[in-house]
C-alpha cells in the first residue's frame, strides 16, 4: 500500500482555492454571447446556458441568474427593444459575472443584456435561410402555384385559441352553414423549441387530409405579437414543408410591420387573420356576382332569340315556343335557387338553423308581433313538421 500523503486539502478548502483563482483571473464583469437553453421564472430568475458547435452539440454550459432586484429594469429595457421577454432558444448577449460559491458552484450573475444583438441575430439568421431557400428555388416554388379564384375547401392550421381565430372562423363559418364552404382546422404551437416539430407534424395532417380530399388552400393564421415570437416560424424545416405544400399557401400571420420566411414563401399573403377571411370571402363573393352576370346575360340572350324567332318565321310552332319558354324558366328558376343557396337564403336551409315559420289563418306570413292579436290561431312550420298554435297575449 502507498503511503499515506503528509498534507491534505479538505473540499471547502480547495474550492476556496478555485474561487479565489477566477477571482483573480477574471477581475469585473464580462460580455458573453450564448444561448438560453432553459428559463426557470421563481421571482428570481434562472437560466440554463449553452454553447452548441456547427453539428449543433452543446460544447458548453453554465447555469446564470437574473437576481429579482435587477430583474424589472433590465427585462423593461429588453421588451421596449424587442417586443417580448426572454425565452428559451433565444441567442443573447449577456454582461455576466462569473461567480464561485464553494457549496453552490460555478454561475453567471446578469447585470446586463444587449437586445440589439439577439435582433440582429435573429434577422441573420432570416437572410441565411433566405438564401438557402432561393439557392435551392424553393423560396418561390408555392409562389408559382396558380392562385385560387374561388374556394370550396380549404385547411387551416393555427395555434389553438389563437387571437383573431374567432374573427377568422366568424367570417368563414357562415359560408359554411349554407353549404358554400367547408373548412378543417388543425393546430399546432407557433413558438418556443416545441414549435418546429408540432408544426410539421399538423403539416403532415393537413397534407393528408387533401390527399384524400383535394382543397384549393391552406391557410396559416397566428394573432399579432412580438417580433421575435413570429421569429420562432423563421425554422427552416417549416419553411421547406411550406414552400413544398401541394397546394397554395395563404398566410395571414402576425401585422403589416411583422415579416416572417412564411410570408414570403406563400402563394398569397395577407397582413392578420381577419384579412385572410376578408380575402377569401371576397373571392367567393365575386365569382358569385361573375355568375350572377353570366346569368343576366343568359336570360337577355335567351329571350331576344325567342323574340328573334317569333318575328322571323311564322312556322315556329305554338308547341315548340311553349318548349322553349318552359326551358328558359326553369333554368332560370333552378338558377335562381342555387344563387338562394349559395347565399344561405332557402327556407329549408333557414328551417334547419333552428328558426321556424309563422302563418297566419289565411296562410299569409307574420313577421311582427303587432300583427297578432289574441285568441288569432297560428301555424308554426319548423324543418320536420308543422304544429298549430294560439295567441293568449
Amino acid at each position: 500500500m502507498p503511503a499515506a500523503p503528509q498534507t491534505t486539502l479538505n473540499l471547502r478548502d480547495l474550492l476556496f482555492y478555485v474561487e479565489q483563482v477566477l477571482a483573480r483571473g477574471i477581475p469585473g464583469a464580462v460580455w458573453v454571447r450564448a444561448e438560453i437553453a432553459a428559463l426557470t421564472d421563481r421571482r428570481h430568475l434562472y437560466l440554463d446556458l449553452v454553447q452548441l458547435g456547427e453539428d449543433g452539440r452543446e460544447v458548453a454550459k453554465c447555469r446564470a441568474t437574473l437576481w429579482a432586484r435587477e430583474r424589472f429594469a433590465l427585462e423593461g429595457k429588453f421588451r421596449r427593444a424587442t417586443g417580448g421577454g426572454l425565452m428559451a432558444g433565444m441567442s443573447v448577449l449577456l454582461f455576466v459575472t462569473p461567480e464561485f460559491h464553494p457549496q453552490y458552484g460555478f454561475s453567471l450573475h446578469i447585470a446586463d443584456a444587449a437586445p440589439e444583438f439577439t435582433i440582429g441575430d435573429a434577422a441573420l439568421r432570416l437572410d441565411e435561410l433566405r438564401k438557402t431557400l432561393a439557392r435551392e428555388k424553393l423560396l418561390t416554388k408555392n409562389r408559382d402555384l396558380p392562385t385560387p379564384t374561388d374556394f370550396t375547401r380549404l385547411l387551416v392550421l393555427s395555434p389553438a385559441q389563437a387571437a383573431g381565430l374567432g374573427d377568422f372562423r366568424g367570417e368563414l363559418d357562415r359560408l359554411a352553414i349554407v353549404g358554400v364552404l367547408d373548412a378543417e382546422y388543425f393546430e399546432a404551437t407557433f413558438q418556443g423549441r416545441e414549435a418546429e416539430a408540432s408544426l410539421l407534424s399538423a403539416l403532415d395532417e393537413a397534407r393528408d387530409a387533401h390527399t384524400e380530399q383535394a382543397a384549393d388552400a391552406l391557410i396559416l393564421i397566428r394573432g399579432g405579437g412580438a417580433s421575435l415570437d413570429l421569429a420562432w416560424l423563421n425554422n427552416e424545416a417549416v419553411a421547406r414543408a411550406v414552400a413544398n405544400f401541394p397546394i397554395p399557401v395563404i398566410t395571414g400571420i402576425g401585422h403589416a410591420r411583422d415579416d416572417t420566411i412564411l410570408d414570403e414563401i406563400a402563394n398569397v399573403r395577407t397582413d392578420t387573420p381577419s384579412k385572410a377571411a376578408a380575402y377569401v370571402v371576397g373571392s367567393i363573393l365575386e365569382r358569385v356576382q361573375d355568375t350572377l352576370a353570366a346569368y343576366q346575360t343568359v336570360r337577355v340572350l335567351s329571350r331576344e332569340a325567342l323574340r328573334q324567332a317569333e318575328s322571323g318565321s311564322e312556322r315556329l310552332s305554338e308547341r315548340v315556343h311553349r318548349a322553349a319558354r318552359s326551358q328558359l324558366e326553369t333554368q332560370s328558376a333552378r338558377l335562381d335557387a342555387t344563387m338562394r343557396q349559395i347565399l344561405g337564403l332557402t327556407p329549408e336551409r333557414t328551417l334547419a338553423r333552428g328558426y321556424a315559420l309563422v302563418q297566419g289563418e289565411r296562410g299569409e306570413v307574420v313577421t311582427r308581433a303587432n300583427q297578432l292579436q289574441a285568441g288569432q290561431t297560428l301555424k308554426l312550420t319548423f324543418q320536420d313538421g308543422e304544429v298549430g298554435a294560439r295567441v293568449e297575449g
